[in-house]
C-alpha cells in the first residue's frame, strides 16, 4: 500500500510540474579483435560506455614451445590521459599450445575514453616483446 501511495505521489508530482524526464540506457556497443606475433595469439572483446569498458574478455594462446609466459591487456586513451593507461596484464602460464581465457572484466575511467588499443605479448627475458592492434576509437565519446 505504501509503493502505491508513493507512486500516486509521483505521478501527481509530474502531472503538476508538466516536465517528465525518461533517461534510458544506449544500447552497448560491442568490439572485439583478434591477432597475433611471433609466441602469442590474443582476441579480445569489450562493450563500450563514455567511461568504462565492461565484459571484457581475453584469450591468450602460447604459440610457441619456448617456456616464456604470454599476455594480453589494453591501453586505455582517455581525455585527461591522451598517452593511455595500461590496464592489467592478462597472463597465459600453461605453456606451449595452451590457451587461457580471462571473462567478465573491467575498466573504470574517471573521463571519456576515447579509444583504446589491444596487446599481445611474450614475458621474455628484459622487456617483453609485443605487438598492438589498431587503436579503437569509442562510440560513445564524440
Amino acid at each position: 500500500m505504501l509503493i502505491n501511495k508513493r507512486l500516486t505521489t509521483a505521478i501527481l508530482g509530474v502531472a503538476t510540474s508538466g516536465v517528465l524526464i525518461v533517461g534510458t540506457a544506449g544500447a552497448a556497443h560491442a568490439a572485439s579483435v583478434s591477432f597475433a606475433r611471433t609466441g602469442v595469439s590474443v582476441s579480445a572483446s569489450w562493450d563500450w560506455s563514455a567511461n568504462s569498458l565492461t565484459d571484457i574478455d581475453y584469450t591468450v594462446k602460447d604459440t610457441d614451445c619456448d617456456g616464456n609466459d604470454v599476455y594480453a591487456r589494453m591501453r586505455v586513451y582517455t581525455k585527461l590521459v591522451p598517452d593511455g593507461t595500461d590496464t592489467s596484464k592478462r597472463y597465459n602460464s600453461n605453456g606451449c599450445d595452451k590457451t587461457v581465457k580471462h571473462l567478465d572484466l573491467r575498466f573504470d575511467a574517471t573521463n571519456h575514453i576515447t579509444g583504446i588499443r589491444v596487446y599481445a605479448c611474450v614475458d621474455d627475458a628484459g622487456s617483453d616483446s609485443c605487438s598492438r592492434s589498431d587503436f579503437y576509437d569509442n562510440p560513445k565519446v564524440p
